[in-house]
């Protein structure tokens, strides 16, 4: 059994994690707003209200825990999630991580990496990231449990190879497991090069998003899989026809059942990248998305049964949403190497 830590404070027995989505998000903000506009996030009281409300709900159509994929760059504010855990039954596993599509972050730019600035402080992202998972996250006594790190269309720039490689070797110090953001099963197999010539295991790897693969790429799927990791159909959030690169759900629906009928259910999770609050994109949008999709419920209300209707099993289902992720945190006993 592994201890994973939650965003109470505390931890968990990994055998008590039961029904998990490996990615969701509780707030998922522009990191300024609260300062330069503050009229958007409105009432950080209400805000925790809401969260707190809508977890109540979807524990009650029987989600246990939720992995906050929240990590720097898109308004990472743990002291609000621990507000909103410690009302909660709920468990919240939060991240660490760097969300960039392009460039190192300025922080680390300038102390770590541009050679002309003298007399440079040596932080590095490595070090940042053991901190948050063995120490803590800023004060908070919070320790994430898992890495997030970003490739999306721009591929593996400078800036995400750095962050990358920083990732790997964070992981490889302290054990933690590694997931991640991308745009499909291309810029997924770009992680898993970076992350195998920085000696990573890749069974320790959930590669995300990998729902946003193009229909004439699936196969890239199932080699992201026969290399031993997991992979998240985890976008069951978004309304039909939002976007261009997300292809129709019953066709993502008919992909899944297919991986399973081929023996692939223990290395998929689900999940719906489902924020309590957004301002990542219109008002408008983010209401529709919550009247049509519930908010961490979509999958318990619909697209489980869904999966039934195409003869996903019930143990299947289980592996997927219960046994996966357990087995993917459980991965930390291994240690360090």
């Amino acid at each position: 059994m592994t201890a994973v830590p939650t965003a109470r404070g505390d931890s968990v027995d990994s055998s008590e994690l039961g029904f998990t989505l490996m990615t969701e998000h509780v707030f998922l903000t522009d990191a300024e707003v609260g300062r330069n506009w503050p009229q958007t996030f409105g009432d950080p009281d209400r805000r925790v209200e809401d969260a707190v409300r809508k977890l109540a709900t979807a524990k009650a159509k029987g989600v246990d825990t939720i992995v906050d994929r929240t990590a720097v760059g898109i308004g990472r504010n743990v002291p609000l999630v621990k507000r909103v855990a410690d009302q909660s039954d709920v468990n919240i596993v939060v991240s660490t991580g760097f969300y960039t599509m392009n460039d190192v972050p300025l922080f680390f730019l300038f102390r770590e990496i541009e050679p002309q600035f003298e007399g440079r402080s040596g932080e590095r992202v490595e070090d940042f990231l053991v901190k948050d998972i063995e120490e803590g996250i800023g004060d908070t006594g919070v320790k994430a449990a898992i890495i997030k790190c970003a490739t999306d269309a721009p591929g593996v720039t400078q800036g995400v190879d750095y962050t990358l490689r920083n990732t790997a070797r964070a992981h490889r110090r302290t054990g933690a497991p590694i997931f991640t953001h991308t745009n499909g099963a291309a810029t997924g197999q770009m992680q898993l090069e970076v992350f195998e010539d920085e000696g990573v295991d890749l069974s320790r790897v959930m590669i995300g998003h990998i729902d946003r693969t193009p229909e004439a790429e699936v196969e890239k799927i199932a080699q992201i899989m026969d290399r031993g990791s997991i992979v998240g159909f985890d976008s069951f959030h978004f309304p039909e026809g939002l976007g261009p690169w997300m292809e129709p759900e019953a066709r993502r629906l008919q992909w899944i059942a297919g991986f399973c009928a081929r023996g692939y259910a223990d290395r998929i999770v689900l999940a719906h990248d489902q924020p309590s609050y957004t301002d990542l994109m219109p008002e408008d949008l983010a209401r529709r998305t919550e009247s049509e999709r519930g908010c961490w419920t979509y999958l318990s209300d619909v697209g489980l049964d869904r999966l039934r209707e195409l003869g996903v099993t019930d143990e299947q289902i289980g592996q997927m949403t219960v046994a996966n992720p357990r087995r993917l945190f459980e991965t930390r006993d291994l240690g360090g190497y």
